[in-house]
């Protein structure tokens, strides 16, 4: 646990640093003095602000389309016969066995003439994508434990496939929903490479971005950038505590049948 919260603790403490504490050697384990001047300059100094809200709202945008379409997929995949079922759900898993990184360029070339280079639908659309498989998978193996003797008898009394899903087989696997669902937030909240490609315009810039923009050619300022990192870290760590007990117990969810 103490190598887990270490590297958090050290980046709260560097922040609150003075610039000439940063490097003093041999190093401090408490701030050397409660100074904010990195704060200061990161609230005042930048549009932390706007980037945090550009990051909301690709996070938010990508995991809602992701959850809906990747429930949507992961309940054919789980429960219905059809030909070719087995080769569907090959094809997605095999999307996640290609890097990112080889998509990038194929992805840019398409947006140019999409013109969805510098906007924040593009960003939300490039993250749906690279998390729409792994929601399916984790959405699958959820709803694969829940018995279908439960939607069957819903059947029986004349339900739809879409009633059955959304209001008896969801509420069970919701804790399972949820971890699905905070997974692709951050995954969303976390990228960079695709929004570093993509966007160039800085109002539109997401915090990633934004923190990499602190980086000078011969001057980085640590305080800064570890005072932003710890600005950053903030929403998906209040959205964990607040879901905590979904979220641990939807990551056992599809760990046992039956």
């Amino acid at each position: 646990m103490l190598t887990i919260l270490f590297p958090f603790y050290w980046m709260i403490k560097t922040s609150m640093d003075s610039s000439d504490a940063l490097f003093d050697y041999p190093p401090r384990f408490l701030p050397a003095s409660y100074d904010f001047h990195g704060y200061r300059e990161v609230l005042n100094g930048t549009s932390i602000g706007l980037w945090l809200w550009n990051s909301f709202i690709v996070s938010i945008g990508s995991t809602l389309l992701a959850v809906v379409a990747g429930v949507s997929g992961a309940y054919g995949l789980s429960r219905f016969r059809y030909r070719g079922k087995s080769t569907l759900a090959l094809v997605v898993l095999t999307t996640q066995m290609m890097p990112p990184l080889v998509l990038i360029i194929p992805i840019y070339t398409i947006y140019i003439g999409l013109h969805l280079t510098d906007t924040l639908l593009g960003l939300v659309i490039g993250n749906f994508a690279f998390s729409l498989p792994v929601v399916i998978w984790m959405m699958k193996s959820i709803f694969d434990t829940i018995p279908v003797e439960i939607e069957e008898a819903a059947r029986v009394d004349g339900a739809s496939w879409f009633f059955i899903m959304t209001r008896i087989t969801l509420p069970i696997a919701l804790p399972g929903l949820v971890a699905v669902s905070i997974y692709t937030f951050i995954n969303g909240w976390d990228e960079f490479m695709f929004a570093r490609t993509v966007v160039t315009a800085a109002d539109k810039w997401v915090g990633t971005v934004g923190l990499a923009s602190f980086i000078g050619v011969y001057v980085t300022p640590w305080d800064q950038i570890l005072a932003a990192a710890t600005i950053f870290t903030l929403p998906p760590v209040i959205l964990f505590l607040l879901v905590q007990k979904h979220f641990m117990a939807g990551l056992g969810a599809g760990a046992v049948k039956g």
